[in-house]
Parts: structure tokens; sequence; C-alpha cells
């Protein structure tokens, strides 16, 4: 019975491990369909089975790639899939790279001190990011940090040139209701507690100024 591993979406190593995975469960003669649809991903691949000695053939199927070999040697020690994969950073649609982290604001001041300074240095930070060439996927603000968003605020116009650089700007809903600014509020989607927390506990990075 034929293998078919539909690595479609998936970024490496998670083809590559797939892969080591079907040959190692083949029998020796079977027939071993690797489905991709990304470049980078195939290129890996490609290099990947290289490597081990194995020699696909190639062909593209609706804008697929598709590579096909026969398991051979099924017992064979296999090298590690993630020494083969190499990244292509990852762009927005502004061509800036964007990177896996996201920023916590939890005040509307930076630092501790005088607020008068802390708040200057805020407005400061979020200007500062617009400029930078590794944007945050989302900014979350929660406690006071949700007035950086009320209307005609430098803050709010900094959040709102970071969300059309497709940067995510998400406020926490308790804290909007508990300073009353439900109808003050400039930018960022009303969200709760608990994809809060689920955002930050899945982010690779944080960043907390």
């Amino acid at each position: 019975m034929d293998i078919i591993v539909d690595c479609r979406s998936m970024l490496c190593p998670l083809p590559l491990i797939e892969t080591k995975k079907a040959i190692k469960s083949a029998k020796k003669g079977t027939i071993i369909k690797i489905i991709i649809d990304n470049d980078t991903s195939l290129s890996n691949l490609k290099r990947y089975l290289s490597d081990n000695g194995i020699d696909p053939k190639y062909s593209i199927k609706e804008g697929n790639h598709i590579l096909v070999f026969t398991a051979a040697n099924t017992q064979q020690s296999l090298s590690k899939p993630e020494n083969h994969c190499t990244y292509e950073p990852k762009t927005n649609a502004n061509n800036r790279i964007a990177k896996d982290y996201i920023v916590v604001l939890k005040s509307n001041t930076m630092g501790k001190g005088d607020d008068t300074l802390g708040k200057m240095l805020m407005k400061g930070f979020l200007s500062t990011i617009c400029e930078l060439d590794s944007l945050p996927k989302e900014v979350i603000c929660f406690n006071s940090a949700v007035k950086l968003a009320i209307n005609e605020t430098a803050t709010a116009r900094n959040l709102e040139k970071l969300n059309e650089l497709g940067v995510k700007i998400t406020l926490c809903g308790t804290c909007v209701d508990f300073f009353n600014l439900k109808n003050s509020i400039k930018i960022g989607e009303i969200s709760n507690m608990y994809y809060i927390a689920t955002t930050m506990l899945n982010a690779e990075y944080m960043l907390e100024p």
C-alpha cells in the first residue's frame, strides 16, 4: 500500500519529520509520495533525502510539488531533520520582516517613577516600534495600557499605524469597561483574558517595556 505524506501548509522541520516517520514505517518496496506547497520546504526536503541516499522523482501538479520514491532500506539510520532546515525570513504585506514576537503593554506609562516621563517614554516606544524592520505580530494592552488607544492621542495614532502595517492590536475588555472607555477607543480589538493568556503562552517571544 502506497504512503502519501501531505505536507501542505507545513513549515520546516515538520515536512522532514513526517517524511522520516513514513520511511521508518514503510515496508521495503512501498511507494512514498510527498506533497509540498512551498519552495523552502521543498529545497530542504530534497537536500534531506539526498543526504540520506534517496533520489526521488519530482513533478508539479496543481501548483504543488510532488516527490515520489520507493522505500528500500527502512532500517537505515536517518539524519536529524532539523539539521537540514534553512528558513526564509517572513515578511508582511509591506515587506517588513515579521518575527514571532508580541508586545505586551501593562500600563500607559513606561517604567516606574515619574508618570509624565513615563508617558513620554511610552509615546516614543510606540513610535519607534513602527519604524523597526522586525515588526511584532501583535500588541496586547491591559490595565491602564488600554488608555493608549483613546481617540485623538498620539499613542492611538501610533497603534493605528502599526495596525496598518499588519500588526494586530488587542485590548482587554475588562480593562476598557473598568476605565469606562468603550466609546473613546480609537483602535484595537476588544478581547478577554482567556485569549490574552493563551496568546502570551503560545508566543515565541514577548517584549514587555
